[in-house]
């Protein structure tokens, strides 16, 4: 048997051990990512492949997952990025870290429901930036990334109030300045 039907055997197997839900959520990450983001090369596309998907899941299948604007570390540095990810019976789905701009890091693994499916380099997924965190934010705030720090910061603080609030994400998905928007995006699903 050739390794592309091992695999694919071992991603029906895989899926047989989900909820109709959790099989869901997989297809549509799993042809985000490759309809969308991989093909586009689009990178810094966490907050809206992550809006997009909570709204489309919840508009089209009428599953409720979880948006969550929080922080990942490549493990190098402490310095704690900005970042989103979707999650659904407490299981982690990023489609997005795996295409990274290699200016700004290392690509990341594209995650789908806590399984890996592409390799990448292994982020650290925080809630919160952790005290090691704060501390290389204030270095960085007095060597001269104040601005920029401060930016970031208040582009995460926007991001956290979207969150519970499903016109403000339309909006937000809606105003996407290259005009990618929810329904150009729901069309390549």
């Amino acid at each position: 048997m050739g390794q592309a039907k091992q695999n694919a055997k071992l991603l029906d197997g895989w899926k047989n051990t989900l909820s109709l839900d959790e099989r869901t959520v997989f297809d549509v990450a799993f042809r985000l990512h490759n309809n969308v983001i991989k093909p586009r090369k689009s990178t810094g596309m966490c907050y809206h492949s992550v809006f997009f998907l909570y709204l489309y899941l919840k508009e089209k299948h009428g599953i409720t997952a979880s948006p969550v604007i929080a922080y990942v570390n490549d493990g190098t540095d402490h310095i704690f990025i900005s970042h989103a990810w979707l999650e659904f019976n407490g299981k982690r789905t990023d489609v997005s870290l795996a295409v990274t701009d290699p200016r700004i890091g290392l690509a990341g693994q594209l995650i789908i429901l806590d399984r890996v499916f592409k390799s990448g380099h292994e982020y650290g997924y925080f809630h919160e930036i952790p005290e090691v965190g704060l501390k290389q934010n204030e270095a960085l705030r007095l060597g001269g990334s104040r601005t920029l720090l401060e930016r970031k910061e208040k582009e995460h603080a926007a991001m956290l109030k979207r969150v519970d609030d499903d016109d403000a994400i339309r909006s937000y998905l809606d105003a996407e300045p290259s005009g990618f928007d929810y329904q150009k995006m729901a069309a390549l699903i």
